[in-house]
Parts: C-alpha cells; sequence; structure tokens
C-alpha cells in the first residue's frame, strides 16, 4: 500500500509544476484581470484590430498566442455552425497590446450619448406635432426656447457618443505588465 501511495504521489508530482509568468491588465495600481498559461485573451493589437487567442508561452517581456476566430458557417445541411480557425503561433511583446475589451455593464445607451439624441429629437418631432395638431405656431418664442434645449441636448449626445469609447485603451491609467514569479538566482 505504501508503494502504491508513494507510486502515486512521483506521478502527481511530475504533472505539476510551478509557474513561472503572469500577464497582469492593471488600473495604476489595482490588478483588473490576469492571465497565466493556457488561458484564453481578447485584446486590441498594435493594427487596431482585436485577436483572440490561447497563451502558449509567457516570457519576461513577450506573450506567445496561439490565434483563432470564431466564424459562423452553414454545414452540410444549411444551418449556421460555429468554426475555429487556429492561425499559429504569434509572439506578441506586451507593448504591442493597446486595447481591452471595456466593462460591459458601464457602456450602453446612457454611455454613448444615444439616450440624449433620441430623447431629444423625440421631444422636438412631440413638440411641432402638437403646434401642427392645436393649429399654434410653431416658432413662437415659449416653444423656441423649449426646442432650442432639446436640440442643446442632441448635441450634448452627439458630443458624448463621439467622446465614448467601448474598449479600454492601454495609456496612463491602464498597463499591461508581466509578473515573474521565478526565484531570482
Amino acid at each position: 500500500m505504501k508503494l502504491l501511495s508513494v507510486f502515486l504521489l512521483l506521478l502527481c508530482m511530475e504533472k505539476t509544476y510551478a509557474q513561472t509568468n503572469i500577464l497582469v491588465f492593471k488600473e495604476k495600481n489595482r490588478n483588473v484581470k490576469s492571465w497565466v498559461h493556457d488561458n484564453f485573451i481578447h485584446f486590441q493589437y498594435i493594427t487596431t484590430q482585436w485577436m483572440d487567442g490561447k497563451i502558449k508561452k509567457i516570457t519576461s517581456d513577450s506573450i506567445y498566442i496561439n490565434t483563432f476566430a470564431l466564424r459562423q458557417i452553414p454545414n452540410q445541411f444549411g444551418f449556421p455552425t460555429i468554426d475555429t480557425s487556429w492561425f499559429g503561433l504569434m509572439g506578441i511583446h506586451v507593448s504591442e497590446i493597446i486595447g481591452m475589451p471595456g466593462n460591459r455593464y458601464r457602456s450602453g445607451i446612457i454611455g454613448n450619448g444615444t439616450l440624449f439624441q433620441i430623447g431629444g429629437s423625440s421631444y422636438i418631432l412631440v413638440n411641432i406635432l402638437n403646434s401642427i395638431i392645436k393649429s399654434d405656431n410653431i416658432f413662437r418664442s415659449a416653444n423656441i426656447t423649449s426646442i432650442g434645449i432639446a436640440a442643446g441636448i442632441i448635441l450634448i449626445g452627439k458630443l458624448q457618443s463621439l467622446k465614448y469609447r467601448p474598449y479600454i485603451r492601454i495609456r496612463k491609467k491602464y498597463s499591461m505588465q508581466i509578473i515573474s514569479t521565478q526565484a531570482v538566482k
């Protein structure tokens, strides 16, 4: 029995290994997300192309990713199915990662200005239609003031949509780092 337990212990020790490096996405000094060997990652490359891949190796300044793409293609019966195309191993320096997907809860119609644009234009449309139905002058001073405020809200929504990005740019506030967990000799 002891021989069997020693054999199982040696077998388990052979399959375990120490983690060498960790890729960390940071917001100032706070770790947002981390990846290790065999994790999947989705990021924006320096060419502004979004890439997906499985991390094969993390060195002191680079990561090696087996990139892939998911595509919807018809099967033999004509129904859509998902197909995975693997493109091979790609070495990427950490500084070549320029963007990460944004927080899905932070995005939406409030963040990108759509709500302001819809609300302002709806108010203008309803105001003009009510003036026509009631046979009121559309260009009276009280009406022009309220239409002007609604146009300002549309402008605020448009400016907000120009500023909005559904992803996080890696600049001063956000960074990608590789943390080495190997013992220094």
